[in-house]
């Protein structure tokens, strides 16, 4: 399952993102009962990295596709 989450730029800085990827991880742990999550990070979106952390996904590695490079984020349900 791959977090996904898009704000106006208005609404950017306050937290919402985190909020949103919070409550998004979190549904699919408890509700879905899967066991891993990823985020699929556009490298210079620094933001989006920062969301990440702030929920507890940690870096995996990094790819490339036709579009460019991007970052793998993800955690794993114990």
């Amino acid at each position: 399952m791959e977090v996904a989450y898009l704000l106006a730029k208005q609404y950017w800085g306050q937290g919402l993102g985190t909020e949103a990827a919070r409550a998004i991880a979190n549904y699919v742990f408890e509700q879905l009962g899967l066991r891993r999550l990823i985020c699929l990070i556009d490298q210079d979106n620094l933001a989006s990295v920062k969301v990440a952390r702030n929920i507890g996904i940690q870096f995996e590695e990094e790819g490339m596709d036709k579009t460019g490079p991007y970052l793998i984020y993800s955690i794993h349900k114990a």
